[in-house]
């Protein structure tokens, strides 16, 4: 029974022929213990088919059985596994180059992590955060102009513009309704996307914004009726051309205004906040402390100092912007704050030694005068003799600087610091202060002006009247020109120039105001002497109005130069004596009777104070050539009380059309302001007030 069964699945096994390529179990040769039955010649006969076969599936390249003791032999030798395309060898370098490509993979792999995690992180974490973050300018609060009683002159108001954005509304109404519609079996976020086009409703910010429901309609142009999913015709319906992007809806409104609007938070409302400039008193303080103007460095258009004080201090006045790193959407619009970059830094105030009382007197006195005489302008200055500080310093016309439309090439001039001028006999003084200099002359020298004129070199100079025989005094009480010129022939060549230098005149004051003018002192030669007499008397050199208040506060000192100074500062500024105290008095005491009876003056004269002082009556200059014989310029410099002076007031009109003297038409501009100077500032009266007849 047992010798039967082996023999039976031999027989079973051997009837089929195994397919082609196919793995089969492997054929052992069957030893004759246990085949006892079959012959050998049948044996080596299926032996030899077998061989044939095996020999033929492995010529086609077919696979046997892995138990085919010739495939075994093979994976020992030449085969790979059961086939005879590849061998050993050739497995093994397949493994090597498969292994080896994945670590060369994964060492580039590697060294590419190290390269943007490590080695350049930092570009790669800019780059990403330029996606979501982007650094904002926090403008600084720009710092206060003060006068010297601390009330402001120029000031910051914040403000808020508040803009919509049609794109940007409909574009949200659109995908709020395609995210609805595409989600039917997300009631949740369809509930909640409901709610948000709920409250875009226009009507809403119509109401806030205090504008038509129907103009924010047609600027949206919603359209329900378009397919929301299809991408092209949501991009059709979009809004386009001028005004798409911004729809103003309030403009430089204060930030308790806006937020009525902006807290809305309503799709496509952008809010913009910014400091604008102020000026409380507009006209009299326009030139002085200048205006803003757009900054053309400044990517976000910020503002900066153009003229005056707002361009001199520009640096103290506007201080350092902060950066703050802030959170943006895809739309690029911010979302929160997320941290300071950079510290802000407030503006310093700046105060000035103006006086805003006095300012206002001075300028609408100037603007008085102005109109009276239909003169092309007026300026003046009042300066406080003992520390040089600049009280008043107005120029009309003026504009209001709160409105530059108004603003014109003349009228934004600060003319007693950039125009330069011929002065005229308001320089009479520093000549006889150079006669006193010299020691060839006193206060009571007499100098012979008969017979009223004086020939020098083929020209002319005449007084109104014959004065005679006139002393120092006299010389500026009827401001005689012969008195001068011989004066000016009898000194070297240099000595009335030299004074004039002492005094400042021909270089910039300390004041160092932008665009500020130097004038202009030449010192003539020997022969010269047309030039020489001239200058005696103002003409033939340049100068500012606020180089003859400074030389002229220098004289009120007793000799002491105080540099004028615009800004209130408790540690003044090095003065220097230029000349000696009983000269510079005695000069003072003689143009007291200027504005004394017999004077050139005697408008200026204010009861209760003796006044000193000095006209000029100029001819302007003709462009073409010479002077003009119907066109002047008037000036009058003067100081209260002449006892002790206190105060000194300088002020200029230019071509007056009423009357043609200084004494008639800038000394009453004097008279009134320094009245009013005198009475804020508690001068003790030094004169005896005139009385009423009984």
């Amino acid at each position: 029974m047992s010798d039967k069964k082996p023999k039976s699945t031999s027989a079973k096994n051997t009837s089929k022929k195994p397919a082609i390529g196919k793995v089969t179990k492997p054929l052992r040769r069957a030893s004759a213990a246990k085949s006892g039955q079959t012959s050998d010649k049948a044996a080596g006969s299926r032996k030899a088919k077998l061989f044939d076969r095996i020999k033929k599936s492995d010529t086609k390249g077919t696979h046997t059985s892995a138990r085919n003791p010739k495939s075994k032999r093979g994976f020992l030798g030449k085969a790979s596994g059961a086939s005879s395309r590849g061998g050993f060898e050739q497995d093994k370098n397949r493994f090597r180059t498969v292994w080896g490509l994945a670590l060369v993979i994964l060492v580039l792999l590697i060294g590419r992590a190290y390269y943007i995690q490590v080695a350049n992180a930092q570009f790669y974490q800019d780059k990403g955060n330029e996606l979501i973050t982007s650094e904002r300018t926090q403008k600084s609060y720009r710092g206060m102009i003060t006068d010297r009683n601390d009330l402001p002159l120029a000031v910051s108001a914040p403000l808020a513009t508040v803009s919509f954005s049609p794109h940007d509304y409909a574009s949200e109404y659109y995908e709020l309704k395609r995210i609805i519609l595409t989600n039917p079996n997300s009631p949740q976020l369809q509930a909640r996307m409901q709610k948000r086009l709920d409250n875009m409703d226009l009507t809403t910010l119509a109401a806030a914004a205090n504008i038509s429901v129907d103009e924010l309609k047609k600027a949206t142009a919603i359209d329900d009726s378009i397919d929301v999913t299809d991408e092209a015709a949501v991009k059709a319906a979009l809004p386009s051309g001028a005004g798409s992007h911004y729809l103003p809806l309030l403009n430089k409104v204060t930030p308790e205004i806006a937020q009525s609007v902006s807290s809305l938070d309503f799709p496509g409302v952008h809010e913009k906040n910014f400091f604008q400039r102020y000026y409380p008193q507009p006209q009299s303080n326009a030139q002085l402390l200048g205006f803003m103007g757009q900054n053309a460095n400044d990517p976000e258009g910020g503002y900066e100092g153009r003229a005056g004080i707002e361009r001199q201090y520009e640096k103290d006045l506007a201080g350092d912007d902060g950066k703050v790193l802030v959170l943006k959407d895809a739309k690029q619009n911010s979302l929160k704050e997320i941290k300071q970059l950079e510290p802000e830094i407030p503006g310093k105030d700046v105060a000035l030694t103006i006086d805003s009382r006095l300012q206002y007197l001075l300028y609408k006195e100037l603007e008085k005068a102005g109109r009276l005489q239909k003169a092309r302008w007026s300026t003046g200055m009042i300066v406080d003799v003992q520390t040089g500080e600049v009280l008043a310093l107005s120029t009309w016309p003026s504009f209001n600087s709160n409105n530059l439309n108004e603003m014109t090439g003349e009228n934004q001039r600060n003319r007693a610091l950039l125009d330069v001028f011929e002065p005229g006999s308001v320089m009479k003084p520093f000549t006889v202060a150079a006669a006193l200099d010299s020691g060839k002359y006193t206060p009571t020298t007499l100098i012979d002006t008969n017979p009223g004129s004086i020939r020098v070199r083929g020209y002319t100079i005449r007084d109104h009247n014959n004065l005679g025989m006139i002393n120092m005094a006299t010389l500026l009480q009827k401001s005689s020109n012969v008195a001068s010129t011989k004066i000016a022939l009898s000194l070297p060549p240099d000595a009335i120039t030299n004074m004039q230098r002492q005094f400042g005149f021909g270089s910039k004051t300390p004041l160092q105001f932008p665009g500020e003018g130097s004038g202009l002192i030449v010192t003539p030669k020997e022969k010269e002497t047309s030039r020489r007499a001239t200058v005696s008397y103002g003409y033939g050199l340049q100068v500012t109005l606020a180089q003859v208040a400074q030389a002229y506060s220098a004289l009120a000192a007793g000799g002491v130069m105080h540099p004028l100074t615009l800004i209130k500062n408790d540690k003044p500024q090095p003065s220097k004596r230029i000349m000696a105290r009983e000269q510079a008095m005695s000069i003072v005491q003689m143009l007291e009777s200027v504005t004394e009876a017999g004077g050139t003056a005697r408008a200026a004269a204010i009861d209760g104070y003796r006044v000193a002082g000095k006209t000029g009556t100029s001819r302007r200059i003709n462009p073409e050539g010479g002077y003009y014989t119907d066109q002047y310029r008037n000036v009058f410099a003067g100081m209260a009380p002449a006892s002790n002076p206190k105060l000194v007031g300088v002020m200029l009109i230019e071509d007056p059309r009423g009357q043609i003297y200084a004494g008639l038409t800038v000394a009453p501009v004097f008279h009134n302001v320094m009245k009013e100077a005198l009475r804020l500032y508690n001068v003790p009266l030094d004169k005896p007030l005139k009385t009423e007849p009984q």
